[in-house]
């Protein structure tokens, strides 16, 4: 069977590289490439191929960031990370669909990355189970995030981390908040959302919210003991701060 194949890169020495390599293995059809992780994500969309080679650490959306997102399309691709840092090798990936690569990649270990993506498209393993359980076991990052991408309409979105005014989970869903907006994110809980956030800024307040304590505009107490933040959006919300977690803001502001 032919693979049909996307692979990104931000360096273009790398692209060149992986790009000759791949003409010398069979059943390898490139469909394109792409310099970061917004171009990928636009150019998977389009082609819809079998498999994304991809490096981690991308300008846009780095390599988790859009491996979130395909997960979001109808028909995922494969994926093989390519990189030059082994602090990201995980036992996650020798379980799951994925495969893993450190620089510089020789022809034997692409061929044998790529046939084992054969053998899973052959058996129509199911990859969203095997991506989600793989983002599940990656540990945090040193590096936070500084863009959290999001999709309007068709087009994909990078919202600045500092415009989030707060986050929200309902039915299921992960959502954040901006002056004017409310959009949808790719994570599954909101635990997972905040591992990937800087903790002296973005602060769980409720077990259904996150906010950001820079956009906090007033701390209302309640007669029940809890509070109402009032956020910093167009609407001015009113989102509860339970006593639970009322003992991290009182050490910032020092109520």
């Amino acid at each position: 069977m032919t693979i049909r194949t996307v692979f990104a890169d931000d360096e273009k020495l790398a692209r060149e590289e992986i790009g000759y390599l791949l003409q010398q293995v069979a059943d390898v059809e490139v469909v394109g490439e792409a310099g970061n992780g917004v171009e990928a994500f636009e150019l998977i969309e389009k082609e819809r191929p079998d498999l994304v080679l991809l490096d981690i650490e991308m300008p846009g959306l780095d390599g988790f960031q859009l491996v979130r997102e395909m997960q979001t399309l109808d028909r995922p691709p494969r994926v093989v990370f390519v990189t030059a840092y082994d602090r990201y090798a995980l036992r996650a990936f020798e379980v799951s669909a994925t495969d893993y690569i450190l620089k510089p990649v020789s022809r034997d270990r692409l061929e044998q990355a790529i046939d084992k993506v054969r053998n899973t498209l052959e058996s129509q393993e199911n990859l969203s189970e095997k991506l989600s359980a793989l983002l599940s076991s990656l540990p945090a990052r040193g590096k936070r995030l500084t863009k959290i991408p999001v999709r309007r309409r068709k087009n994909l979105h990078l919202i600045d981390v500092n415009d989030v005014i707060y986050s929200y989970v309902k039915d299921g869903l992960v959502f954040i908040v901006t002056k004017d907006a409310h959009d949808l994110v790719a994570y599954r809980t909101l635990e997972e959302f905040a591992s990937e956030l800087d903790p002296d800024v973005f602060h769980r307040v409720h077990r259904s919210y996150l906010a950001n304590v820079e956009h906090i505009r007033e701390i209302i107490p309640l007669p029940s003991g809890n509070y109402e933040l009032v956020m910093n959006d167009t609407a001015q919300t009113r989102i509860p701060l339970s006593r639970q977690h009322a003992k991290q803001l009182r050490r910032i502001y020092k109520w």
